[in-house]
């Protein structure tokens, strides 16, 4: 008896132990397949069962691609994550099209040379287009705004599955921007027998109104308690909207204080009184550092200076006794790098010989930002720089500056903002008395007074500002210079600047600009410089001329200098594709001009150019090479110029 159940005991354990055996290696080979397909290069990507559209127009969206010769920089290697996003990808292009009923799976083969071979097998379903839309329950007062929306749905068109569910979100996002967060809404479909056709219907059950209880700082913060209730747009006793919990985050965002910020809705503890609902929030607060300390060495070129040594040092405090208010302070000497044996040109290498340091300039600043102005939310920054002993190249001389800025601040919304500006400065030049300063600054010296008022607004709806794909941007603008302010310059200058991007046509961007200025100097005593002026032509105005080289000159010893134009205008038209990788294409056609007299400005005198770009996408916005020529009587395809820079025209 106790010899079969010893073998009995020895018969199972050596069961259990093959069975482990078997699984563990199962598991081994599945982990190393998984890890040789990682590694491995896309050969093919393959799309069986596409009946109904192009396979261009999918391939294009896929993230999953094949590695081409081209790609030696950065292999397309096999993303089980890429292949199942692609999956979806491929589900969505359908059910916006019309096939609700999509199915879509993926199959992974192994090839030679290390590579894989990727399939997407697609069962389109059937075809189906919307016979009727409707909404049924709520409040007739929300349900009106959303008629527009159900304007856009197309009866008779195919179905957009994506559209009908984005459609459900605007609507709950209605309710809840209207004092009704609790809100249910679902739609339901009705398809015929055939499922060729369908009814939609929004159903909303639109609970109870509701408005702000108390916001409750969760964390003890050095931030006093008061600077956090004033960004807080969610007032106690005020109607709900979602739209104001998330402009509060914003606000507090913007303040610069805060890391990471929580504000929680606390349904909860939500209480019922009447026919209305009290709700609060818990606020989680995480703060920087309020002390911050920077330092800076570098070598540089300046006009007039071949080789600056270039140094700075900044202090500051983001949140001055918890009130929210900065102050920084910095500090930047420079100096002239001269070799003491008197070498024409100055190399890095003479850096360990006997060289002279002569001090050019050093910017002492004291910056201090408050976001309110007394009890509105105008952020308003006070700056005053003073910069002693600054050395003159030629003439040479020495002269000291100190200058004062206010700049107030007002955001209208999340898109729109103005900005009004009043700086001022004193100039003293050294050993120079008094009463022959402005003589001496306009007749011998470079250096001029300017004290100006400057309005300014901008209106910013771009999806992306280093690569734009969508949306425009505007500026306006009016400064006021001198005048009843004194100083060396009395002149008025205004500006306009216009520019939007569209998508067509799959990937191409068409981007437009419009750039008008003037400028007025004809007041009492009018007087303004050439870098006062608008000075155009170069890389970001009008390709194929040289930078600020388009527009009126001046004769300056024996030479041709920009003098600057008091009238312009700028027009721009720029079609932008992907090319391969990060690279991307462009083709432009740029045109204006600057003028001295208003009676100058004829159809004539507008010069064009035009011009092919090639673009590298950085992490910090695209590297653009640019060739133009100019559109003349003799087109002469040699006679262009070529342009590099940083980011894109406009």
């Amino acid at each position: 008896m106790r010899a079969s159940r010893s073998i009995s005991i020895l018969i199972s354990s050596i069961s259990v132990l093959i069975i482990f055996a078997v699984v563990s290696a199962a598991q081994d080979s599945e982990s190393r397949d998984q890890v040789d397909l990682r590694r491995r290069i896309v050969k093919e990507v393959r799309l069986a069962g596409v009946k109904s559209f192009p396979q261009s127009q999918i391939r294009k969206l896929l993230y999953t691609k094949p590695n081409h010769w081209y790609n030696f920089f950065n292999k397309r290697e096999l993303s089980r994550s890429n292949v199942n996003l692609d999956e979806g990808i491929i589900k969505r292009f359908y059910q916006r099209r019309g096939y609700p009923f999509v199915g879509v799976r993926s199959v992974i083969e192994r090839a030679p040379q290390n590579r894989a071979a990727v399939s997407f097998i697609i069962d389109e379903g059937r075809k189906t287009y919307l016979s009727s839309i409707g909404l049924e329950g709520g409040l007739e007062e929300i349900n009106r705004r959303f008629g527009r929306t159900l304007d856009n749905f197309e009866i008779g068109e195919p179905l957009n599955a994506e559209e009908v569910a984005s459609g459900g979100f605007r609507l709950r996002d209605l309710y809840s921007n209207n004092a009704y967060p609790y809100a249910i809404v679902r739609s339901s479909s009705s398809f015929n027998h055939d499922s060729s056709w369908v009814d939609i219907k929004y159903a909303v059950k639109e609970s109870i109104y509701t408005v702000y209880d108390e916001t409750r700082i969760i964390d003890d913060t050095y931030t006093r308690p008061s600077v956090i209730n004033r960004e807080l747009t969610v007032k106690r006793g005020r109607r709900y909207s979602q739209k104001e919990v998330i402009e509060t985050e914003q606000r507090l965002y913007s303040l610069g204080l805060f890391k990471l910020i929580n504000l929680r809705r606390n349904d909860s503890e939500a209480a019922t009184s009447g026919d209305t609902c009290h709700v609060g929030f818990s606020l989680n607060l995480r703060e920087r550092k309020s002390y911050f300390l920077n330092f800076g060495l570098g070598l540089g070129r300046q006009e007039d200076f071949p080789v600056v040594l270039r140094s700075s040092a900044l202090w500051g405090n983001r949140n001055l006794f918890g009130t929210g208010r900065k102050a920084i302070f910095a500090v930047r000497p420079q100096f002239q790098i001269t070799p003491k044996s008197g070498l024409e040109v100055f190399r890095l290498s003479d850096l360990g010989r006997d060289v002279r340091l002569t001090f050019i300039r050093a910017t002492m600043e004291a910056n201090y930002i408050t976001p309110w102005m007394f009890w509105w939310r105008i952020p308003v920054t006070a700056r005053v720089l003073y910069e002693p002993y600054t050395l003159n190249a030629e003439p040479q001389y020495r002269y000291d500056r100190i200058a004062g800025e206010v700049i107030f601040t007002r955001e209208i919304n999340r898109f729109t903002s103005t900005r009004v500006t009043a700086n001022t400065e004193y100039i003293n030049v050294r050993n120079i008395p008094s009463e022959q300063q402005e003589t001496f600054r306009r007749e011998v010296g470079d250096i001029q007074i300017r004290r100006r008022l400057l309005l300014y607004g901008e209106r910013d709806t771009r999806d992306n500002i280093l690569v734009p794909q969508k949306g425009a941007y505007s500026f306006a603008g009016v400064e006021y210079v001198g005048g009843i302010l004194g100083g060396d310059f009395n002149y008025v200058k205004t500006q306009f600047m216009w520019s939007r991007f569209n998508r067509f046509k799959g990937q191409n961007l068409l981007a437009t600009r419009i750039w008008l200025g003037f400028l007025d100097d004809r007041m009492v005593e009018g007087r303004s410089a050439p870098l006062d002026r608008f000075m155009i032509g170069g890389s970001n105005t009008i390709r194929g001329f040289r930078e600020n080289d388009l527009g009126p000159k001046l004769l300056i010893g024996g030479e041709l200098s920009p003098a600057g134009g008091r009238y312009m205008m700028i027009g721009n038209i720029e079609i932008r594709r992907p090319l391969f990788w990060r690279f991307g294409g462009a083709t432009f056609l740029d045109a204006g001009n600057t003028y001295s007299r208003f009676e100058d400005i004829t159809p004539l005198s507008i010069r064009f150019t035009t011009g092919l770009g090639l673009h590298f996408l950085t992490p910090i916005g695209p590297i653009r090479f640019d060739y133009a020529v100019r559109l003349q009587k003799e087109f002469d395809l040699g006679a262009g110029l070529y342009h590099l820079a940083i980011l894109y025209a406009f």
